[in-house]
């Protein structure tokens, strides 16, 4: 799976924090891009390692209880690396096509590529989505090739065979239509190709997603209530319902991310910011806090911008300062205490509207900016709250 970065208003929104923050384990890197293991992994590699244990008991002639613990570990591992290199393949196409990835990421349900930004043109989308499916079909043919190699029912034979079958069903799942799935962006890609716009294209693979993530659940239940009718219910059983309800979950979740990113595109390109100007008062910096706040009342403004002896200006007061001020210091403070200084990118052109409005605020992350036009006066002030407000998010 591939994961790239999302639009969001800066600071960012607290509903759009990593979903893979916390704890990681670095394992190293390839093509200068970090590769980090979850913890949760080794949930995953304990449940593989149980689970297979008497199959490959069955399998292997003359194997050991503690051979088949041995090998349903080396499988487990095996099987990581094979995810891992699923996620190499999205990251050498998305670095061939200019997209730097910022790391790889295997966790609990499979890996994933964070990506930096989004392809321009749908074959690139279409190109970077269909790797990782490719390197697991090239995987699964080559393990099924070296399996005829050694003799049938020994450990190499067996583990080779069925680490084939294993990246078989790996390319298979991963390409089923749906976001957050591969095969989600190929759809996504391929109706842009038709001449709709990116978003049209996610929209339709989130909904996709959620379709998907419902099969599967329903699958998990049929297979479940199938099986039990056949067997007593014991540990290996309620571990593989317990990961298939999370595999539909995080799917159902991933599709319902990418509407979310898609809704807030959508309000990003018919961003205009002179909806968002806030009027200003522009007042010296020695200016007391007190009478900063009657002259905003007065003017009904909603920003206060300090200039300095020319009539230039040097600050913008940011409002939570005022707000966190300590009642002992607010007779004595002035304007200045309570500004931030003007650096270039947080100064806006009056002219930037859409996504290159979100751009440029993404790019200097601020309370507060200043517009002004191209004769160089000042239009007001527009604040992060408002931004984050107009695309449908929570400031933070």
């Amino acid at each position: 799976m591939t994961n790239p970065n999302r639009p969001a208003a800066n600071p960012r929104p607290a509903e759009d924090r990593p979903a893979l923050g916390g704890r990681l384990i670095r394992l190293g890197s390839a093509f200068g891009v970090p590769i980090f293991v979850t913890p949760s992994w080794l949930l995953v590699a304990v449940f593989v390692t149980v689970s297979y244990s008497g199959f490959l008991r069955d399998q292997v002639r003359g194997l050991s209880v503690g051979g088949a613990y041995l090998l349903g570990a080396v499988y487990a591992v095996a099987l990581a690396a094979s995810v891992l290199a699923h996620e190499l393949g999205h990251t050498v196409v998305s670095r061939a096509v200019g997209l730097p990835v910022r790391r790889i990421v295997v966790f609990l349900l499979g890996g994933v590529s964070e990506i930096d930004g989004q392809a321009e043109r749908p074959r690139d989308e279409f190109a970077i989505a269909a790797a990782g499916p490719a390197v697991s079909v090239a995987l699964a043919a080559g393990c099924w090739a070296a399996s005829l190699i050694p003799p049938n029912a020994t450990s190499v034979q067996v583990l080779l065979n069925l680490l084939a079958w294993s990246n078989l069903v790996v390319a298979v799942f991963n390409v089923l239509p749906g976001l957050p799935l591969d095969g989600g962006r190929l759809v996504q890609a391929l109706i842009w190709m038709l001449g709709k716009s990116r978003q049209d294209g996610v929209i339709a693979a989130a909904w996709c997603g959620r379709g998907v993530a419902v099969l599967v659940a329903l699958a998990v239940f049929a297979g479940n209530a199938a099986i039990s009718r056949n067997r007593p219910t014991d540990l290996s059983m309620i571990g593989a319902t317990a990961m298939g309800f999370a595999v539909a979950a995080f799917l159902w979740f991933g599709a319902s991310q990418a509407l979310r990113v898609a809704g807030i595109g959508r309000r990003a390109a018919g961003l205009e910011l002179g909806h968002l100007i806030r009027p200003a008062v522009y007042l010296p910096s020695a200016t007391p806090i007190s009478e900063a706040v009657r002259r905003v009342a007065e003017s009904r403004a909603a920003g206060i911008v300090v200039v300095d002896a020319d009539g230039r200006s040097r600050g913008i007061v940011q409002e939570a300062a005022i707000a966190g001020l300590d009642n002992a210091r607010r007779p004595w403070a002035t304007v200045a205490d309570v500004s931030a200084s003007l650096v270039p990118g947080m100064v806006l052109s009056d002219t930037l509207n859409g996504t290159d409005l979100l751009a440029a605020v993404q790019a200097h992350p601020a309370t507060e900016y200043l517009v002004i036009g191209a004769d160089g006066i000042s239009r007001g002030v527009i604040a992060a709250a408002d931004l984050a407000r107009a695309l449908g998010l929570r400031y933070a």
